[in-house]
């Protein structure tokens, strides 16, 4: 009797602990945890307007330069960027790379090359992986971290707004 005793216990003892390790790994998806905008975040009214100083001050230009209405917005679906994000801490992380972050370059796809890309002449963006801590004895504007020369592979392949979408 008391070992039946003894083994009820232990068995609704295993079930706590199993149901507490359950719940806290789901805690997210039925307790979502607030998460604080970082410090470089700017409002929507904000962005619009940094937008329409582009179009004001280089769009035209751009334009007039290459003949056609370029690309100047890029989508990128949310889970494919925390997939890329995954992937560079992975792959960071097995070359014992520190400081993360991502740099964002202005691109072109060549007109030349209409098989390899999917909207030659238009311009794109890339984001490519970097390392290291800036140097913040370049005054107000420190200098950024080091680009990686690593075997970590860039980010493409947004859509782009053809036309051009404005801030809303």
């Amino acid at each position: 009797m008391e070992t039946n005793r003894n083994t009820r216990i232990l068995i609704g003892i295993l079930i706590l602990i199993i149901l507490t390790l359950l719940l806290n790994n789901c805690k997210n998806v039925f307790f979502p945890v607030e998460v604080e905008a970082p410090s470089q975040t700017i409002s929507l009214d904000q962005a619009q307007r940094l937008q329409e100083e582009y179009v004001r001050t280089r769009s035209e230009i751009v334009n007039k330069t290459l003949g056609f209405e370029d690309t100047r917005d890029f989508w990128f679906s949310l889970d494919s960027v925390e997939q890329y994000i995954r992937y560079v801490r992975s792959e960071s992380k097995k070359q014992g790379l520190e400081d993360l972050g991502l740099r964002i370059f202005y691109a072109a796809y060549p007109e030349e090359s209409k098989e390899e890309w999917p909207n030659p002449g238009f311009s794109t963006v890339i984001i490519v992986p970097t390392h290291g801590k800036p140097d913040l004895g370049n005054g107000f504007f420190p200098s950024p971290p080091v680009q990686k020369t690593s075997n970590v592979k860039a980010y493409n392949y947004g859509n782009a707004g053809q036309p051009p979408k404005k801030v809303k």
